[in-house]
């Protein structure tokens, strides 16, 4: 069984609590830019129609099941990070591994790449710059990166002191808007599960909202084989089933609501960037002033925040993998070059827009998702993991459910 420096200091629970913990840290990786926005939930779920509903709630469940599978598979051999784990899934051939760096490395970049349009096109709407077709202007995505480029040099610590903060409010906000939203449409909502939807392909549907989706969502899964370390078997258990509830339930309660306003969204004029921003277009109809404020802030610091700690956690995979110990330029100054070409990088790909960065880019890394992770992980982690125990009852006396 594989020791690491961290199993001295944690101790594994299987409380609730611990389990609501961990679940809360796969939350928060997924209210991105296209959460945040509802431009996903639009994207994915809303233009199938009433199965909205029904498709996250599959999806985010069979997500569950794949983060339950490998944080046990990591807990069992007291594994606390990614790296290490999908090694250890793909023996004897761990090079296969780089499948999973591939997605990684790509979903990032459409993260961020999404995360600076949809900042761009909030600086659009404050200073009355003018993009087009969802695709933030010239000026407001230079302004968005400047800030990018100080924060990543010297403010990377506010950025994650900060995170926590910025999720629950955003969270909140969210979820008043939602009550809100169906609140001020219940007419409308109740129609749109009879109405002809804008894509009546419910198998396009279905692959897209139930598989695809939950194959782009893989990104949560780091995170939570690094937060698991404090839990046993139960706490794993509980917390993929609480991730998958809070997440699911989320994105369920969100396409409800989008549901009844999705003909107002569909049919509004390109300047109100309805389809790019929906939920920003909601508080706009809705006429709550404060509400539109409070959103626009949190979402704008919620891109920055997570455009800063991707970035930042790029930069060091990059200085770490090619630079450190190789090269004898300064550390900040070659820390700032990689900032810079990154942060570049990122700003080009945003000029694709944030609602074909999150159908394309999301959505071809989902397919190779399925193939490097969700599919390995049920099959080959199963089976590893009922091997391991058997060879390794003592693993059970440590990670078990005591």
């Amino acid at each position: 069984m594989t020791e690491n420096p961290n199993e001295s200091k944690a101790v594994t629970k299987g409380t609730l609590a611990a389990g609501f913990s961990v679940a809360s840290v796969w939350f928060g990786t997924h209210v991105g830019a296209g959460f945040a926005t509802g431009n996903q939930i639009l994207n994915y779920y809303v233009q199938y129609g009433w199965t909205a509903v029904l498709f996250p709630l599959i999806s985010m469940g069979v997500l569950a099941y794949v983060i339950y599978v490998i944080m046990k598979f990591a807990r069992l051999r007291g594994l606390d990070n990614y790296s290490d784990t999908f090694r250890e899934l793909w023996q004897p051939y761990p090079w296969l591994s780089i499948s999973f760096e591939i997605f990684y490395i790509i979903i990032i970049l459409a993260a961020v790449a999404a995360a600076i349009s949809g900042a761009g096109l909030l600086v659009d709407d404050l200073f009355g710059f003018t993009g087009s077709n969802g695709v933030a202007s010239i000026q407001s995505t230079i302004i968005v990166a400047a800030i990018l480029i100080v924060l990543c040099l010297f403010g990377v610590k506010l950025i994650i002191a900060a995170s926590t903060v910025l999720t629950i409010g955003i969270l909140l906000t969210a979820g008043i808007m939602i009550v809100v939203g169906i609140a001020n449409r219940p007419d409308a909502v109740l129609a749109a599960f009879t109405a002809e939807p804008s894509n009546p392909n419910t198998l396009e549907g279905f692959w897209r909202g139930a598989v695809i989706y939950c194959g782009f969502q893989c990104v949560s899964i780091p995170a939570m084989i690094a937060a698991a370390v404090t839990l046993n078997q139960k706490g794993v258990k509980k917390a993929g089933v609480l991730g998958g509830i809070m997440n699911g339930g989320m994105l369920a309660l969100s396409g409800l609501m989008l549901l009844g306003w999705s003909a107002d969204i569909y049919a509004a004029p390109a300047e109100a960037q309805a389809v790019a921003l929906p939920n920003l277009f909601i508080c706009h109809e809705i006429g709550w002033s404060w509400l539109e404020i409070c959103y626009s802030v949190l979402m704008f610091c919620a891109f920055i925040s997570t455009c800063v700690t991707l970035i930042y956690t790029m930069i060091l995979r990059v200085d770490k993998k090619f630079f450190v110990g190789k090269v004898s330029i300064h550390e900040k100054i070659r820390m700032s070059v990689i900032g810079v070409i990154l942060i570049a990088i990122c700003m080009s790909l945003s000029f694709i827009g944030i609602s074909d960065i999150i159908t394309y880019a999301y959505g071809y890394d989902g397919y190779l998702a399925l193939v490097a992770i969700v599919f390995p992980v049920i099959i080959i982690g199963n089976i590893k993991n009922k091997k391991y125990v058997k060879e390794h009852p003592e693993c059970l006396q440590k990670y078990g459910n005591s």
